[in-house]
C-alpha cells in the first residue's frame, strides 16, 4: 500500500510540473504571436481621420479631386509586384455591387513598373474607375500611402472616414 501511495504522489507531482510547464509555454507562445503580429502589420500611416481629400490629378489627367466633390469615394492603391494585392483586388471586385449600392464611387490606382505585368487591371476594372501609373505615383504621395494594398474612404463631406490595408477593415459594416 505504501508503494502505491508513493507512486500516486510522484505521479501527481509530475502532472503538476507538466501543467506548470505547459502554462509557461502557452504564455510564451501568446507573447511571440503578439510580437509577430506587430512585426507583420504595416505601420499606421497616411492622412489622419477627418482630413479633407487632398488635391490631386491622376497621371493620365482622367480624374482629379474636383471631379469627386460631394460624393463618398473609396480609393484603392495597388501595385503589380505586391503579393497581397491580388486578394484585395478580388475582394474589391466581389464587393463592387454592394459598394455601388451605397453610392460610394470606387477609384483604383495601379502602379505597374516597366518589368511588371498588369495582371490586376482586369480585376480592378470590375470595381470602378482604374488609373494605371507606370511610375511612382504623386497621387500616392498626396494621400500619404506608404504601402500597397491600401484603401482610403472619404465621406460625402470630403473628409477621411476610414483607412487601412484590408478592404473589410475600411468598409466595416458598410
Amino acid at each position: 500500500m505504501l508503494f502505491l501511495s508513493t507512486a500516486v504522489a510522484i505521479l501527481a507531482a509530475l502532472v503538476l510540473a507538466d501543467l506548470a510547464l505547459s502554462a509557461a509555454v502557452i504564455r510564451r507562445l501568446r507573447e511571440t504571436e503578439a510580437k509577430l503580429i506587430d512585426m507583420t502589420s504595416p505601420p499606421a500611416s497616411g492622412l489622419p481621420i477627418g482630413s479633407p481629400i487632398p488635391h490631386f490629378v491622376s497621371p493620365d489627367g482622367q480624374v482629379s479631386n474636383a471631379d469627386l466633390a460631394g460624393s463618398p469615394v473609396l480609393f484603392g492603391f495597388f501595385s503589380a509586384g505586391c503579393r497581397h494585392c491580388p486578394a484585395q483586388a478580388e475582394a474589391l471586385a466581389d464587393r463592387s455591387q454592394e459598394i455601388a449600392s451605397t453610392d460610394v464611387r470606387v477609384l483604383s490606382f495601379l502602379s505597374v513598373g516597366e518589368d511588371a505585368a498588369d495582371e490586376l487591371g482586369p480585376t480592378l476594372q470590375k470595381a470602378g474607375l482604374l488609373v494605371i501609373d507606370d511610375s511612382p505615383s504623386a497621387v500616392m504621395a498626396a494621400f500619404q500611402v506608404q504601402g500597397t494594398p491600401s484603401f482610403v474612404l472619404f465621406g460625402a463631406d470630403g473628409r477621411l472616414a476610414a483607412r487601412g490595408h484590408d478592404l473589410s477593415e475600411v468598409l466595416g459594416s458598410r
